[in-house]
């Protein structure tokens, strides 16, 4: 008569077979964890910088790009999140960049709410810029539970990686530059030449 560990043993398979479906759905073919979103166009916006400038999404166009979201309301987070990063990520290459998302100021926010936005983003180099929010942002921001959230966006406009939520600065450095190898002109040319060779 079988034993109950005997018994059990044909579970074995079942959950070996569970878990290789769970994986499929969960990794891409890089490995990485995908989260819902990612190779979907960021949306299209124009909008205004904290210093006044004209912004679109053509801020993303030929490089890869770390956009932390921050807000307004956790000052002192913000504050602290970004002046980590600012350090983390100095001496980016050329094709590669830093973009600030302020999540909870619009242009038509009253002085004293935008004052305080621009202390926070004080003394942070000039080639960070930081745009403030429209309905455009609404498809993107709706996503996310918290601030700060550091996406990454290819030089095509699309999300890609895995998102950073937090006070990550390492993590944000790894992902960045993962996604930034990923999206190089030599691998880009490599998965031109599988397409071809193998579609």
């Amino acid at each position: 008569m079988p034993t109950i560990r005997q018994k059990k043993l044909w579970l074995f398979p079942i959950f070996t077979l569970l878990l290789l479906v769970a994986d499929a759905f969960l990794l891409g073919r890089d490995g990485a964890i995908h989260v819902r979103g990612a190779g979907q166009p960021f949306p299209s916006f124009r909008t205004v910088t904290l210093d006044g400038h004209a912004a679109t999404d053509e801020i993303f166009a030929g490089k890869t790009t770390a956009v932390c979201v921050w807000t307004v309301r956790d000052a002192g987070l913000s504050r602290t999140a970004l002046r980590k990063l600012a350090a983390t990520l100095t001496a980016l290459p050329d094709n590669a960049q830093f973009v600030g998302l302020v999540g909870d100021l619009k242009e038509s926010d009253d002085a004293e709410k935008r004052a305080l936005a621009n202390e926070i983003a004080a003394g942070l180099p000039a080639s960070f810029p930081h745009l403030m929010i429209n309905d455009d942002f609404m498809p993107f921001l709706t996503q996310l539970r918290s601030a700060p959230t550091v996406v990454f966006i290819d030089g095509a406009g699309r999300l890609v990686g895995q998102p950073v939520v937090g006070d990550e600065p390492e993590l944000v450095k790894k992902e960045f530059f993962r996604v930034m190898e990923k999206d190089s002109p030599r691998n880009l040319a490599l998965k031109k030449i599988q397409k071809v060779l193998f579609n």
